[in-house]
């Protein structure tokens, strides 16, 4: 396919548990709302990190891509699914992150990456990139991923979000590979997950996650759930968590790292009903844009029109207007697909396509009071189905995502 362009909980005590990575206490009271501890001793060497791959989930078959050498062609089809890991520590022992709407840096591809050092990522096939060269199996891959955001668990712990939308391919022929990833906590304690990824191709002869998934077109939203309708999950934020909403303070612009949200949504629609969801898994991803532009569906310039032309069935809400860095305001109910960063496509263990959305909130959410916040997903597919998702999250008392972790050094 081408690019069309060409659940409720409560707010944790931590009041014992602010001044975050040994900043002064003169800076964290500037940043409103201190920082959770930091601490590389271990306590409990019962409690080590949890991480876990959510997608692509269990079970499910990725596509191969379409990219076997050749480098004419103008765009990236790669095996173009998502990648998204739950990062969860659950003491004060901390894993170095910065969040941020962008951590991908190519050129450093087979090196940690500088945004979270203590993350590695690795595939037991080569992957051929979009230029026809290759990556060899086994390489670090950590440096590719695209976001990151974290929200604040209960107890002295938080839940770092990673994400990457694969542009890449893997060779003719391959049936299955293995997602080898691991995280290790500043007292070096590391923790290792992995997936058994089947390879298709797809219905009809699919070889990207582009091809699981008709090119977008205008699509009406449904104003209520249809059973036929896509089944739309939540997983990100965590539940229970609290998010930071962004600095409140007013005149003060979100500029992350230092003052934004920085939390992690991600949206998972199923397509049981096979009336195809509408996507652009790799957002304008051709040769001759800029590197920043590949294998993500954020559509800058319509944040203000609700829209998501990569993808124009997904709608999300908050119950709070939402600050952006430039100034613009996404009013209470406002849509804010378009702000988006990656998506992904994969075929289920059912047999249904599986398309995975995923945001790191660069924003600050107005709270005017409110303690917590409403988020509402909602996809509706080719067909005008709609499915959607609620979550009620409370809000942290550490009011910038990035105070939840010490920055790398």
């Amino acid at each position: 396919m081408q690019s069309i362009f060409n659940q409720h909980t409560g707010i944790s005590s931590r009041a014992h548990s602010l001044k975050r990575f040994l900043l002064p206490v003169a800076a964290c009271a500037l940043l409103l709302g201190g920082c959770k501890k930091d601490n590389e001793a271990i306590a409990d060497t019962s409690a080590p990190p949890v991480l876990n791959i959510v997608s692509p989930v269990e079970g499910a078959t990725i596509m191969p891509g379409g990219r076997l050498g050749n480098a004419t062609t103008a765009d990236y089809n790669g095996t173009g699914f998502a990648i998204n890991l739950e990062i969860v520590t659950k003491d004060t022992v901390t894993i170095p992150t910065k969040e941020s709407l962008n951590i991908r840096n190519t050129a450093a591809l087979g090196q940690p990456n500088v945004n979270l050092p203590g993350f590695a990522a690795s595939l037991d096939v080569d992957l051929i990139k979009p230029d026809g060269g290759t990556i060899p199996k086994g390489t670090n891959l950590a440096s590719l991923f695209n976001i990151a955001g974290t929200d604040d668990t209960p107890g002295p712990g938080v839940t770092t979000w990673v994400s990457w939308h694969v542009l890449e391919s893997v060779a003719a022929g391959t049936t299955s590979c293995t997602l080898t990833t691991s995280v290790t906590d500043r007292a070096g304690r590391k923790v290792t997950a992995t997936r058994l990824l089947k390879v298709g191709p797809g219905p009809n002869g699919a070889f990207s996650g582009e091809a699981l998934t008709p090119a977008p077109k205008p699509i009406t939203y449904g104003t209520v759930d249809n059973p036929d309708g896509p089944t739309v999950t939540m997983i990100a934020p965590r539940t229970p968590s609290s998010i930071s909403p962004g600095i409140q303070t007013a005149g003060v612009l979100p500029a992350p790292p230092t003052s934004g949200a920085l939390f992690f949504i991600q949206v998972s629609a199923l397509d049981k009903s096979r009336n195809g969801i509408n996507v652009a898994e790799n957002g304008d991803g051709t040769f001759g844009k800029p590197a920043a532009d590949r294998g993500t569906i954020e559509d800058k310039t319509q944040s203000n029109a609700g829209v998501n032309r990569y993808v124009p069935g997904l709608k999300v809400t908050f119950d709070v207007p939402l600050l952006q860095p430039n100034g613009n305001v996404i009013p209470a109910g406002g849509n804010l697909a378009p702000v988006f960063n990656t998506a992904g496509s994969e075929l289920d263990p059912s047999g249904f396509v599986r398309t995975t959305f995923g945001w790191s909130v660069g924003g600050t959410l107005q709270l005017g009071g409110k303690t917590s916040v409403t988020l509402k997903a909602a996809v509706t597919d080719a067909a005008g189905k709609t499915g959607s998702a609620t979550q009620v999250v409370q809000i942290s008392p550490v009011a910038n995502g990035q105070l939840l972790t010490p920055a790398p050094r």
